[in-house]
Order: structure tokens, then sequence, then C-alpha cells
């Protein structure tokens, strides 16, 4: 079960960097630019993807204490709305951190043992309660919650006339 969640964090990576490629010629203002899609712009969607893999790796940190790539990550101890304000300034930092944060992703999933992937750990959800769950499950929802918003930015970029296909994971395995 270890080499499924290896290749999704690898495809996971390498769509995100198809992603950046996209959006680095655009100008500012069109990632910028707000619609009527649940998070309200380009930037707002693929930030979110950012901060929730930050959130989640955070989970994982406090449960894995022995995991180097989680330990040695100055990244899931950076602090969100710093991060957007700066981000708002300069949002082709985010690509940087991107890219950073995906390896940190592939190292940690690399470290683990095939045993582990059974270990129920706790965490706090998004509303502050505690839950316990197999670490197999929550990585499964954590690549299908990126795949669900790289599908919204899809979208967006159909939107303003982007061409692109990133989706195909049995190319990028």
């Amino acid at each position: 079960m270890k080499e499924l969640f290896q290749s999704f964090a690898n495809y996971n990576s390498s769509v995100n960097q198809t992603i950046i490629e996209l959006l680095k010629p655009l100008r500012k203002e069109v990632i910028m630019l707000k619609n009527k899609a649940y998070f309200q712009s380009i930037f707002e969607t693929f930030l979110h993807n950012f901060i929730a893999d930050q959130n989640w790796l955070r989970n994982n940190k406090d449960a894995f204490k022995e995991n180097r790539a989680l330990r040695d990550t100055r990244l899931i101890s950076l602090d969100d709305k710093r991060l957007r304000n700066e981000f708002e300034s300069d949002y082709k930092k985010l690509f940087q951190y991107r890219r950073e944060l995906d390896d940190v992703i592939i190292q940690f999933i690399n470290e683990l043992d095939e045993s582990e992937l059974n270990r129920v750990f706790m965490y706090k959800n998004d509303k502050g309660e505690d839950v316990g769950k197999e670490l197999w499950k929550t990585l499964l929802h954590w690549f299908n919650h990126q795949t669900h918003h790289r599908g919204q930015l899809s979208v967006l970029l159909d939107l303003i006339g982007v061409d692109h296909d990133y989706s195909a994971m049995a190319m990028r395995i």
C-alpha cells in the first residue's frame, strides 16, 4: 500500500509543477481575478491546496515525531496569515514554497513504514475536535482533496482560455 501513496505523492508534485508552469506567464491581475468559484480566484484555490497540505503535515508531525522530513522542514511551522500577505504581494513566491512542500510530502511518505499506514493517529480537525483515523484513510482523503481542487483550477483555467491537460495520472507515475 505504501507504493500507492508514493505514487500519489509523486503525481501530486508533478501536477503541481505543471500548474505552476501554466500560471507563471499569467499576469497578477489574472491570477487574482475574483470570480464566483468556491475559492474566488486562481490564487485562492492554489493557496488553499498549499495551506491544506501544511495543515495535514502539521497533524502528521505531531503523530510521527520520528519522521525526519516533517521534523526538518520550516514550511509547516509558517503562519498561514503571514504567508497569505507575503504571497498576495508576490504570488510567485507561492510557487517556490509549493515545490518545497511537495518535496516534503514525498519524503514524508517515503520515510513511512508499511505498518504505519494502518496505525491510528490522533489529530484535530478544522473544528478543533480530536479525531482518530488510520493513516491510510487520511492520506487517501488528503490526496483526493488535492485532486478535487485541481479540478476547480482546471475549470478556472478553461474560463480564461489557458490550454491544459494535467490530469492523466497514468502518464505521470
